[in-house]
């Protein structure tokens, strides 16, 4: 596949300080962005009794996806998150190290699908989702797989929903940029408002996506 292309029907982000959809287009060419004091995040739409035990990573990809997905007949999601709830992960080998017991909750929801499986749940929505990491490259293979579901299915409403939040400390070490925890949110369909293409870095010799000149409003 040398290119892939697709639509945007909607879309939606969610970041500390960041929740409106013109103040990201206010903020857009403005460095750095998510840097505000964590605050509280409009996630009401969650049941307050999965909110309660839910991270605040898992918060932002949900309350997204919730968003994106009310009142609309979704085909396919993709969740896609470079590092996932890392965050669990580290407080489960602390505690282990520690000598205490490990929580079965913050156990149950440190895989890296926490946040696809906890939409299902809480849209009662039984949609084939995956959940994908790739590096740098995260919201690129996000973008591949929603648009080879497409080909496939060109009438079909695909879901992607790419989030992160900051390293934990232990980690931080090898943290190459500063941002606060944030979600991004794209329905897509098929078509050709976005065309993306494959090319090749002669430098590294490894492929990278390359968004063609036309331009992608986001009014």
């Amino acid at each position: 596949m040398d290119f892939i292309n697709f639509n945007i029907i909607k879309w939606f982000a969610l970041c500390p300080g960041i929740a409106d959809q013109k103040a990201w287009t206010v903020l857009a060419e403005k460095q750095p962005l998510c840097l505000d004091v964590l605050s509280e995040l409009p996630v009401d739409l969650i049941p307050a009794v999965m909110r309660r035990r839910m991270s605040s990573l898992s918060k932002l990809a949900v309350h997204t996806a919730m968003r994106l997905s009310a009142g609309t007949d979704i085909d396919y999601i993709v969740f896609a998150s470079r590092h996932g709830e890392l965050s669990r992960t580290v407080k489960l080998i602390e505690d282990i190290i520690a000598g205490n017991d490990a929580s079965p909750i913050i156990f149950s929801q440190s895989v890296h699908n926490t946040a696809a499986g906890l939409f299902t749940i809480a849209a009662k929505q039984a949609v084939p989702v995956c959940s994908l990491a790739s590096g740098e490259n995260t919201l690129h293979s996000a973008l591949i797989e929603a648009s080879c579901y497409l080909q496939d299915n060109p009438a079909a409403k695909v879901l992607v929903v790419n989030f992160d939040e900051p390293l934990p400390e232990p980690y931080q070490v090898f943290a190459k940029q500063v941002c606060q925890g944030f979600a991004l949110g794209l329905l897509l369909t098929s078509g050709e408002q976005l065309k993306i293409k494959a090319i090749t870095r002669r430098k590294h010799h490894n492929k990278c996506l390359h968004s063609q000149a036309k331009e992608l409003s986001l009014n």
